[in-house]
């Protein structure tokens, strides 16, 4: 080393030890920043990744389009969006173990895990919905369930769509939301708040039986059907073969009562969305005859419909007509039943109650909606009261309506909503009613875009 070299070494060499040491520690803190946060979005390979786990596949986190530091919390009030991987691996999010499985990822992969703001539920939406809007909705039922009210609230939903990523007339049916019910008893065991809908129109543009079960088969005892809707022709024809009541049985699509007797045929068609048979007459030791009905096109469309649909306790409770809406609800929820009768039913597609019914209208100028409320229904059909069925979106004028009420003192008749406006009686052997199928969604179901108006109908989003 030469003179000047060794001068200057001598002067500056504490300076080159002191820069040099701050430059090595700022070094190693920046490979411990990136070692850090790449381990913290990495995760074993093909399997549900915690958290903070280093290994060879990197995963991004962004909420609203932002990029993260880290992955939110379970509880944070945030849901995964969508996943994007590259190099042709998929990504799906565990919502329970709050991690990604990843499959396909046949070398190193980039995921993009995309969070967005946990939409409120359809029931939470019209809850809030409830609380500033008292002219198309109303509480004041025995239980204050928020139900819609009026001639025609905005409270159309687009259901059993073909497509749901494209929502419009010509993928989905139009149904109307009843309103949300409290505390409904689930199969489960377990209570949810959840949110009933119908569909608007009847099924099939046409008219249907409800049960024509002659004296002997199943639980008729006379030749003009059964009012025991847990083993009448039409629940077996909205409804899957899990709901079969008790002690029956099929044998080649025949069903059996617990006497070994056929009673219908292709239980589950309008569920499963199959050509089946229309209720009809069946005489003890005759085979039954299959009057088709189609409903590939009518039925339920595909597993996303049918998921959405929550598998609740019905209640059968009997009630005579010539009561108020009130008085219908507490004997729709009463044990008061013919002899031998079921009180409730589980299952997933029913129809609607006469306190549905009821409870609909706004009522109008000249009758308001308490003095609908406090009228019997079987005089809505009065001049002076043509406010109470004018202003109720559930009725029909065209057609006659089943409802899911029997009568407790006559065990082949069920009641219905008149196409006059008023509630009256039918055998349920009579052919000239129309259906129309209503259901209770999943609580886990939400409103992605609408207004409810019949143009633009509430969107659901199917988780």
């Amino acid at each position: 080393m030469n003179l000047k070299r060794k001068l200057w070494w001598a002067q500056h060499k504490n300076d080159v030890y002191k820069y040099g040491t701050i430059l090595s520690l700022v070094l190693i803190v920046t490979i411990s920043i990136i070692y850090f946060t790449y381990s913290k979005f990495t995760f074993s390979n093909k399997t549900t990744v915690e958290q903070f786990t280093k290994n060879d596949d990197f995963i991004a986190s962004y909420i609203d389009g932002e990029w993260l530091n880290e992955i939110p919390g379970k509880d944070d009030g945030y849901v995964v969006d969508k996943i994007v991987c590259d190099n042709g691996a998929t990504g799906t999010w565990d919502n329970e173990e709050w991690g990604i499985n990843i499959r396909n990822a046949t070398k190193k992969i980039k995921c993009s895990v995309f969070f967005i703001v946990k939409p409120l539920s359809a029931a939470e939406k019209i809850t809030t919905l409830a609380m500033t809007d008292i002219t198309n909705f109303a509480t004041d039922d025995p239980d204050n369930n928020i139900r819609y009210i009026g001639a025609n609230p905005n409270n159309y939903v687009y259901f059993n769509c073909s497509d749901y990523n494209n929502q419009s007339d010509s993928t989905c049916e139009k149904w109307r939301i009843i309103g949300v019910f409290k505390n409904m008893s689930k199969e489960d065991g377990t209570k949810e708040d959840l949110v009933k809908i119908v569909k608007d129109e009847r099924l099939n543009n046409t008219n249907i039986i409800m049960d024509y079960k002659k004296n002997g088969v199943g639980t008729s005892t006379n030749d003009l059907g059964s009012n025991d809707w847990t083993d009448s022709q039409l629940m077996m024809m909205l409804n899957p073969k899990d709901y079969l009541k008790s002690g029956y049985t099929i044998d080649n699509n025949i069903v059996k009562d617990s006497k070994g007797q056929a009673i219908y045929q292709n239980m589950g068609s309008y569920y499963n969305g199959t050509s089946g048979c229309k209720p009809f007459a069946i005489t003890s030791g005759e085979n039954f005859t299959c009057k088709s009905i189609d409903f590939t096109s009518t039925g339920l469309k595909n597993d996303l419909t049918r998921n959405a649909i929550e598998s609740v306790v019905w209640n059968l409770g009997s009630a005579a007509d010539g009561i108020t809406a009130s008085a219908y609800y507490t004997a729709e929820r009463g044990t008061a039943v013919y002899s031998g009768r079921p009180t409730t039913w589980t299952g997933k597609v029913g129809l609607m109650y006469p306190s549905d019914y009821g409870y609909a209208t706004s009522g109008g100028t000249t009758t308001n909606r308490a003095a609908c409320l406090a009228k019997k229904m079987d005089n809505w059909n009065d001049s002076g009261v043509s406010d109470c069925k004018n202003n109720d979106y559930l009725l029909k004028n065209t057609y006659h309506q089943w409802t899911l009420v029997p009568d407790s003192s006559i065990s082949s008749v069920f009641l219905r909503v008149e196409a006059r406006g008023y509630v009256s009686y039918d055998y349920a052997y009579h052919d000239y009613l129309s259906v129309r199928p209503a259901a209770f969604l999943k609580s886990n179901i939400s409103i992605s875009s609408g207004d409810g108006s019949s143009i633009t109908p509430y969107n659901l989003k199917l988780n």
